[in-house]
């Protein structure tokens, strides 16, 4: 192609085509292209890699590893730049942290303060995990980090009730709960999580953990002062320093007395939930003891009531529960971790028995109003209906009541984590159902004529006389199992069991008091009053067992109020 123009062969030069001047001048770039490339080059090596490299692994765990936290205790400064980096770079809301900064000291001797940077522990064997019911956890095969799914979690917060290091945080808006995952992305280009680039003095890193020694060594990991039982969880961070800690070093917190959450749709749920399994059990009682009344029919539409009240209150107790989930609409995936969890195995018995329940009292009033012409139906009703029904009905109450007590059991908290759990549950569930029972049985009987009357007065150890006679025995040991936490408060460590018995005599005293008063005066003053009075018919009876039935519920709320807000978790310092 030849050029004729002057002015573009002045451009172009003798030798240079118009193709080839165009496109050496298309090489030549702007400056925001040339920008635009440095930039593209440097996303292979983050900006900050000269300052972390050496902080993170060159490779991937192997067979037998996981990646884990390494704290160098005499380099942290207590500066906090982890916490604000790790709010930052996570786009963590207001008031939300991974990360917290604790501190231990000497109470002996010489003067000694030590900042603790602590985070999520990331163990072998994590508790969140293993408690959630919905499977919300999963830890990765080959880095070993324990994730949070967000989308398969319901809010439930049971995770942060099994935790011993604190470490789950529920998010009040999102309705869920989340935790630190080590920035596992940022670690899988290469990069260093937020909390490591963000150290000043490199008191961070990511080490390769070697899991076999984790398990063999489990008091080599988490070994600060102050910290919780490694035993529980495994967890894989390491602590270092050239300190030799005296025997005087605790957390710096460690004598703060706080009350915990109250979780009071978790009260009333309990509760209601166990007076429920109280009040089946009284009714077969009176069914299997041939208790009943001087006309068939009246036995019969007696049982329906009761049966009716019962799965009233069942249900009640599963709607009240559903208000203290995040997310309440997603509550049908609380079942899949049955295999591990018991907030899982409580669900799956709350519907089993619930079940039963609708069954049952359907089939009392279909068989009571409308009886089926149909055998089959006939039979179907008789059946739903039987003895056999009315245990079926007691034993998946309690078994209820035995999942909610693991529930708590199956906790590191040392005022749950006892047998003793349970036996206050139990005791709930005869004191809370034999006064419910009562109740129903004094309503009942002023609704028929005296030929009517309740055959249980006939004599003067009838059954009325046993229930009210053990009240008072059930609401004794119930009390003597509630003091026993007084008994740590002369221990000389401030343990969790000591800051418990501390908020009885201190913050809650106020609350403590109140559930004494009202567990004497309906547990025992009232039921001995009754005993002395005779059992006299009419008002009398209405008042006292309103009264008793009114005082003993309000004392177990509260009772269950000062479960939850008296029982302090195990933290790592400052956490």
């Amino acid at each position: 192609m030849s050029i004729k123009s002057p002015s573009l062969q002045v451009f172009l030069g003798e030798e240079h085509s118009l193709i080839e001047a165009l496109l050496e001048r298309q090489s030549d770039m702007t400056p925001v292209e040339r920008f635009s490339q440095v930039h593209e080059e440097m996303r292979s090596t983050p900006q900050q890699a000269r300052h972390y490299r050496e902080l993170i692994p060159s490779h991937s765990p192997g067979a037998g590893q996981q990646y884990g936290f390494e704290v160098d205790l005499d380099r942290c400064s207590g500066c906090k730049a982890c916490v604000t980096a790790c709010h930052n770079l996570n786009g963590l809301d207001l008031g939300e942290t991974w990360r917290a900064v604790g501190m231990i000291h000497n109470t002996r001797g010489k003067p000694i303060q030590q900042t603790v940077t602590t985070a999520c522990q990331h163990c072998l064997e994590p508790a969140c995990s293993h408690g959630c019911p919905t499977l919300a956890y999963e830890k990765d095969p080959v880095t070993g980090i324990v994730r949070h799914l967000d989308d398969q979690c319901i809010g439930c917060q049971y995770c942060i009730l099994k935790c011993p290091y604190d470490v789950p945080q529920f998010h009040p808006e999102k309705g869920i709960v989340r935790k630190c995952d080590m920035c596992i992305g940022r670690l899988a280009q290469g990069e260093a999580p937020a909390c490591v680039q963000a150290c000043p003095t490199q008191a961070i890193r990511i080490a390769l953990v070697d899991v076999e020694e984790v398990r063999t060594t489990p008091a080599a990991y988490a070994a600060i002062p102050g910290a919780p039982d490694p035993a529980y969880t495994l967890p894989t961070t390491r602590f270092t320093t050239r300190r030799i800690f005296p025997e005087g070093m605790q957390a710096a917190d460690e004598h703060r007395v706080g009350r915990e959450k109250s979780h009071l749709p978790l009260v009333f749920m309990l509760v209601i939930s166990q007076m429920a399994a109280g009040l089946y059990l009284c009714l077969a009682i009176a069914a299997l003891g041939g208790i009943g009344w001087a006309s068939l029919s009246s036995s019969q539409h007696f049982q329906a009531m009761g049966h009716a009240n019962a799965l009233f209150l069942v249900l009640a107790s599963i709607v009240i529960s559903t208000t203290h989930l995040g997310r309440p609409l997603q509550a049908f995936r609380a079942v899949l971790g049955f295999r591990r969890s018991w907030l899982s195995r409580e669900i799956i018995a709350f519907g089993l028995w619930s079940g039963l329940a609708f069954v049952s009292t359907a089939a009392h009033f279909s068989f009571l109003f409308y009886p089926p012409g149909n055998a089959f139906i006939s039979q179907v009703a008789s059946w739903a209906t039987s003895n056999g029904m009315a245990i079926a009905l007691v034993l998946s109450g309690l078994l209820t009541v035995h999942c909610s007590a693991m529930v708590y059991r199956d906790t590191p908290r040392a005022l749950w984590a006892t047998r003793l759990t349970s036996v206050r549950f139990f005791l709930s569930t005869g004191l809370s159902g034999t006064a419910a029972f009562l109740t129903l049985t004094v309503f009942y009987s002023l609704g028929f004529a005296a030929a009517d009357s309740v055959a249980l007065a006939t004599t003067h150890f009838g059954l009325e006389l046993i229930l009210v006679a053990l009240v008072p025995v059930l609401t004794i040991f119930k009390l003597l199992g509630e003091a026993k936490v007084h008994q740590h408060l002369d221990n000389e460590k401030f343990t969790p069991l000591k800051k418990a018995a501390l908020l009885l005599r201190g913050e809650l005293r106020v609350h403590h008091t109140l559930r004494c008063v009202l567990a004497l005066l309906g547990g025992i003053l009232l039921p001995l009053v009754w005993l002395y009075h005779g059992f006299a018919t009419g008002p009398f009876q209405i008042v006292f067992c309103l009264g008793l039935l009114s005082l003993l519920i309000a004392g177990e709320c509260l009772e269950r109020f000062l479960f939850f807000t008296t029982c302090i978790p195990p933290r790592m310092p400052g956490g």
